[in-house]
């Protein structure tokens, strides 16, 4: 079956059964805040990796591309990137753009060398699974220096994954 196929046909029930089991138990404030940006998440970065797989992602346009889709979204969208990768699977560009004191912050996890990206759970699981996934929460040192769960999902061109795109959304604990 084709990839991009699996994947839409793969991915639509996770938001039906995320909505369906909030609503039929007794979710916390806190779980409800977290379920309801999880599933605005998936919704939203899932059609940006529509609009990627048709318009494919480069170096030069990607960085605007991300800040767009990031500026677009509410608050509860903490960062997003799309990260390019080479034939090996590793990151060569990754402009991650992450909210700081009502602005817009832009840096490249690859130029980071203490953040070793490729090791990154967010993004080497995206690649080794090859299907959209959410991290458990964790403290992002380097990143958005923030406790976070990451939602990725990778980007196929011509049956490849050429990139990894991901938001990130503060955890609510």
């Amino acid at each position: 079956m084709n990839k991009k196929l699996k994947f839409t046909i793969a991915y639509l029930p996770v938001i039906i059964v995320t909505i369906t089991i909030c609503m039929i138990s007794s979710c916390s404030n806190t779980d409800t805040t977290n379920t309801d940006n999880m599933v605005a998440i998936e919704l939203a970065l899932d059609a940006f990796v529509a609009d990627l797989m048709i318009n494919p992602p480069d170096s030069s346009t990607i960085s605007d591309r991300v800040h767009d889709y990031l500026a677009k979204q509410p608050d509860s969208f903490f960062g997003a990137t799309v990260t390019l990768l080479n034939t090996s699977g590793e990151a060569v560009y990754s402009p991650y753009w992450y909210r700081e004191n009502g602005t817009l912050i832009e840096k490249n996890l690859v130029d980071d060398i203490t953040y070793q990206i490729d090791d990154q759970d967010w993004l080497r699981i995206a690649i080794d699974e090859g299907e959209p996934f959410w991290t458990e929460p964790y403290f992002d040192a380097g990143g958005g220096n923030i406790w976070m769960q990451t939602y990725s999902v990778p980007v196929y061109i011509d049956g490849n994954i050429e990139a990894v795109a991901t938001t990130d959304m503060k955890y609510a604990n």
